[in-house]
């Protein structure tokens, strides 16, 4: 699966980003444009979102690389 793809399934399924102060935010459609680009500006090679999944509790990270790849 891309990248793409897995973050618009999480996006189908409710999976939220939680910003700083704590109120959720829906994955927005340029999400993986703007965490590289992040990645760039901050020269690190990812960053790790927190992240509500109704549907899985375990799943509370979201990664993604200065590729673009979200894991």
């Amino acid at each position: 699966m891309k990248s793409e793809e897995y973050i618009e399934e999480l996006r189908r399924n409710g999976v939220k980003l939680i910003k700083n102060d704590g109120s959720l935010i829906g994955i927005p459609p340029d999400f993986l444009k703007q965490a590289a680009e992040l990645c760039t500006e901050l020269r690190c090679s990812s960053i790790t979102y927190d992240i509500v999944d109704p549907q899985d509790a375990e799943h509370t990270k979201l990664k993604v690389s200065d590729c673009g790849f979200a894991e």
